[in-house]
């Protein structure tokens, strides 16, 4: 793990990295003109089998045969269509857990959440400031945050029938994004920087509960403000940047932290640099490309100004990249520094965040 570094306007700013460099290349899934004919053949046909998932499961399988091209295509055309579904599927939780989680904050020892959140806001001033110790002490703590805050996602499904309909519905065209995933992940080079864990629906659609639960936790008029801002801004947005963008956000709002507003002009800046990522396979905050050396040439290119970035490879998945970088001590002090603004740009399996004062 490497951390870097950089003064800017008189500040010391520190971006990350999730892995240490140097780093390989996630994938390489380029495609030849003649390939890229028949990737769009491919996705021509998964559309038009809507009603037909046995033929769809035939199409992801004929992908998988054919190579990661075909299956990292595939595998966006899927998450694109789950999207709206997943986001109708989140609102309906939303709705119900919010109706369950009226008086939680009335039951709360602020005394026990004041120091939880000093435990996990003061770790990055410990001498031994470490992934362990966040694992150890952070984790723990955070979680029962949210066990104070938030409504057990649990409780809300089993309590719902609607609920529990529409999540079997969704598992239909995720099984097909799991097999599009595990697939993908088994690409990767097998050493320290694979993750851990392969893709699983379950888990994602879990995740999801979780975050529609922590929509409902109590929060201050200003975060509630910026969080329906955010959504209004996160339609401009791919799937699994809004999802990133969330999971911090209600990271922070359980730490007693403000909200930080989605810059649109950060969000092109960091997507760029993901594109560049993957398209010119490095992974790295310096660019070799003219005139995108650092995060700050790169923001300044779009209209704006960073005050840091965080970057990942090897993930498909916002809330995960999240949480992997709450784990990282570079990233960890990040996510939870005095910023306002924040842009999120994913291509493919590399990430990149930005943050704004």
């Amino acid at each position: 793990m490497k951390t870097h570094c950089s003064r800017h306007q008189a500040a010391i700013v520190v971006f990350t990295l999730l892995v240490a460099l140097p780093a390989q290349p996630f994938i390489r899934a380029e495609a030849s003109p003649a390939e890229q004919r028949e990737i769009n053949r491919t996705l021509a046909q998964f559309r038009l089998a809507r009603r037909d998932p046995q033929r769809r499961a035939e199409i992801v399988q004929d992908a998988i045969t054919a190579g990661a091209a075909h299956v990292s295509a595939l595998h966006d055309v899927i998450a694109r269509e789950m999207h709206p579904q997943l986001t109708r599927y989140r609102n309906a939780f939303y709705q119900q857990a919010a109706q369950r989680a009226k008086g939680l904050i009335g039951k709360a020892n602020l005394q026990e959440v004041a120091a939880l959140r000093r435990n996990v806001l003061g770790l990055q001033h410990q001498p031994g400031f470490s992934k362990e110790l966040i694992m150890r002490e952070g984790e723990p703590a955070l979680a029962r945050l949210q066990e104070i805050f938030v409504v057990d996602r649990q409780e809300v499904l089993e309590a719902s029938p609607s609920l529990q309909a529409d999540r079997e519905r969704l598992g239909e065209l995720g099984s097909l994004w799991e097999r599009c995933a595990v697939y993908l992940h088994e690409q990767l080079p097998d050493d320290e920087h694979k993750p851990a864990e392969a893709p699983n629906f379950e888990r994602y659609l879990a995740g999801e509960e979780g975050m529609a639960a922590g929509l409902a936790a109590p929060m201050d008029p200003l975060t509630r403000q910026v969080l329906a801002t955010n959504n209004r801004l996160g339609a401009q947005l791919e799937p699994e940047e809004g999802r990133a963008v969330l999971a911090l956000n209600l990271t922070r709002n359980l730490l007693g932290l403000s909200a930080l507003v989605i810059d649109p002009r950060l969000c092109a800046a960091a997507r760029d640099h993901s594109q560049d990522m993957q398209a010119h396979n490095f992974f790295a905050h310096e660019s070799p490309l003219p005139g995108k050396t650092t995060p700050w040439d790169r923001a300044k290119r779009f209209g704006t100004n960073a005050s840091g970035e965080n970057i990942a490879m090897g993930q498909r998945d916002g809330q995960a990249v999240n949480m992997a970088w709450f784990r990282s001590p570079g990233h960890h002090t990040n996510m939870l520094a005095n910023h306002k603004r924040v842009g999120l740009g994913q291509a493919g399996a590399y990430f990149t965040q930005l943050f704004g004062k």
